[in-house]
């Protein structure tokens, strides 16, 4: 197979970062300066837009050559939008997903430099040709001044280019190839992709190109009441506390503290169970939680879409992170909501509302499909927990069943106490976290009960799950073992897991054909022994993680829990090719497909499928087929 390397310079009245790759090149000004490209091992070319020769041209319409790009979605949306030559996912490979996979950054330069391959050369001309020149506006409210800066704004755009700047323009051109020099270099260097992350990478291009519609019409009618509530909130702040501007911390503080109420932050995730009218008050004035809302619309693209907004291996453990507006994370909806947004009670409720604005195409179906309750279903499985196992294959509420092991209670219902402290146990103690961890899953809960109760009910699950408390530390023990000689093997069940010590990367093996990788273990001595931790580049920037025994299976559960999703979604996908997968959040699946095709069942078939690398594991779906994101 021919390999065609290739990397766009373009420019652009339309700003890439704040519009993404789709809307940019959807833009009618962008256009493309340069292409940098090479054909498998021959010397790098750099041309102009009307300067493409035609083997170039070929290969872009040929599903046999591989197009492979760095951040390959922004060349990909190059090539449909602004060249109209229509992309073929399985054609295109991203080297960004690739170095992600093996943990390393997916930012080029910094992938070179850890790789230590050919550096990347300054980005000073790319900025100095792909976006125009700034217009200088004059400051003040005169009649003069006002003229003067609507004279500036009808003036054209102007740009910098190898006429105006031919020293520069060489840089560039150098820029540009050397860009496909390192990325080359680094495809080289890396090992191939298994076969379910190129699926994987694949279903990404798939969803970002086919976008999430979404309602433009009743975002605004949302935002027309969030202003109203802000307008009602600042007076009410005025005429009550006298406080003149809810933004600002200085004022909110100083009327808190009249109220005999102290705050270091008002972060709300720093303030915790702290309430006040003031802090009400503030929240509906500030607005932050419908925030997403304006950059939803100036994201949405002419389809009524929002495109490229997940990304693909964003998460250490493979599932899918969120960028953009971060879909993942709009408020649940917790009680009735209609999109005529006639039953909106109060602030809180409206924010429910949110989900709403996604999903809706008024020819299509909306279907999520969710894995229920994997994480607890794949832990259970790994440690041989036959208990459970028979709880989740029998459809048994896993929470009470829980509570009755915990307390020795003959039944526990929905409306028993013994219940809820059931439920939270499971969602709070599965990954070796002490009673502290309820904190983090439900901070009223812990708060209501106290720590001494906490760490009480964390015993008392422990007690009641031998099984998962020694998966714990088996696994902690193959990892160390694998630190100190190498390697180390060990079966959970049917489940073969693996760990590789070369010296700096752990790696471990997972049944599906994949593995995680931790970059640059090491080891800190402690007055216990010693502490692990590892190199992450997942968030964009070097970060160091402590790995203990409760992170390693935190993580390859989070990740076995993915790859049984992307199974589930690939064959769901091959059974109905004409449904359109749009986003995924954590366990669920988003399609979009015509009215009448049982999509939500065939999804549900498919995660009850026996996986064939987890035989004995019972997996369950869940979720509804709506006109719209409605949960």
């Amino acid at each position: 197979m021919d390999i065609l390397f290739l990397d766009y310079e373009t420019r652009s009245e339309s700003d890439l970062p704040s519009l993404g790759s789709h809307k940019y090149c959807m833009h009618p000004t962008t256009e493309v300066l340069l292409l940098a490209y090479a054909f498998n091992d021959d010397p790098v070319q750099v041309v102009e837009r009307d300067a493409i020769p035609h083997k170039v041209w070929e290969a872009f319409e040929d599903d046999e050559t591989l197009k492979v790009a760095h951040n390959a979605e922004f060349d990909m949306c190059v090539t449909k939008y602004v060249l109209g030559i229509e992309v073929v996912y399985n054609a295109w490979f991203d080297t960004a997903y690739q170095a992600a996979y093996y943990g390393y950054p997916r930012k080029l330069a910094d992938l070179a430099h850890v790789l230590k391959t050919t550096q990347k050369a300054s980005q000073e001309e790319l900025k100095l040709f792909s976006t125009p020149k700034p217009k200088v506006y004059k400051r003040g409210t005169s009649a003069a001044v006002k003229e003067h800066n609507r004279l500036v704004g009808l003036l054209p755009t102007e740009w910098a280019t190898k006429e105006t700047n031919p020293a520069e323009w060489e840089r560039f051109v150098q820029y540009a190839a050397g860009d496909v020099v390192v990325m080359r270099e680094c495809f080289r260097k890396m090992v191939a992709l298994p076969q379910i992350e190129l699926d994987a990478m694949r279903c990404t291009f798939e969803m970002n190109f086919n976008g999430v519609p979404f309602d433009a019409d009743l975002a605004n009618r949302i935002m027309t009441l969030v202003h109203e509530y802000e307008t009602s909130a600042s007076e009410e702040a005025l005429r009550v506390y006298g406080i003149a501007n809810l933004r600002s911390t200085q004022q909110v503080q100083a009327a808190l503290r009249c109220e005999g109420v102290y705050l270091p932050s008002l972060n709300s995730k720093e303030r915790s169970s702290q309430s006040h009218p003031i802090l009400d008050l503030r929240d509906r004035a500030t607005g932050a939680a419908f925030r997403k809302l304006p950059k939803a619309m100036s994201r949405a693209c002419p389809d009524g879409r929002i495109h490229g907004e997940f990304l693909g291996y964003g998460a250490h453990t493979g599932r899918w992170s969120s960028r953009g507006v971060q879909l993942q994370n709009w408020a649940r909806i917790l009680s009735e909501v209609r999109e005529d947004l006639s039953g909106v009670r109060d602030y809180g409720h409206l924010r429910q509302h949110l989900r709403l604005c996604l999903g809706h195409d008024e020819r299509l179906s909306f279907s999520c499909a969710d894995l229920s309750q994997i994480e607890a279903r794949i832990v259970a499985y790994m440690a041989g927990c036959t208990w459970r196992m028979e709880a989740f294959a029998n459809g048994n509420d896993i929470y009470a069943r829980s509570a009755e092991k915990m307390f020795g209670l003959p039944k526990v219902t929905k409306d028993m106490i013994e219940r809820q402290y059931g439920k939270n146990a499971e969602l709070g103690f599965g990954f070796g976290g002490s009673g502290k961890a309820l904190s983090r899953i439900n901070l009223d809960f812990y708060l209501k009960i106290g720590e001494a109760k906490a760490q009480e009910l964390n015993q008392q699950w422990r007690a009641a799950n031998p099984e998962i408390v020694a998966l714990w530390y088996k696994l902690d023990r193959a990892f160390k073992d694998a630190l100190n000689i190498g390697k180390c093997q060990t079966y959970c069940n049917k489940m073969l897991l693996s760990f590789v010590f070369d010296g700096k990367t752990m790696r471990v093996g997972l049944p599906s054909g994949r593995a995680l990788y931790y970059r640059n273990v090491s080891k800190t001595p402690t007055q216990y022994g010693y502490d692990v931790q590892y190199m992450d580049y997942s968030d964009g920037c070097v970060t160091w993680h402590k790995l203990w025994h409760g992170t390693v299976v935190e993580n390859i559960v989070q990740a076995i829990a993915r790859d049984v999703l992307l199974e589930a979604v690939i064959r769901a996908c091959k059974r109905i090719p004409c449904a359109q997968i749009i986003g995924s959040v954590h366990d669920e699946a988003w399609f979009l497909h015509e009215p009448g095709i049982p999509m939500l069942d065939i999804m549900l078939e498919e995660m009850a499928r026996p996986i064939k690398w987890a035989q004995g594991l019972v997996t369950k779906g869940d979720g509804f087929t709506s006109d719209r994101y409605r949960k």
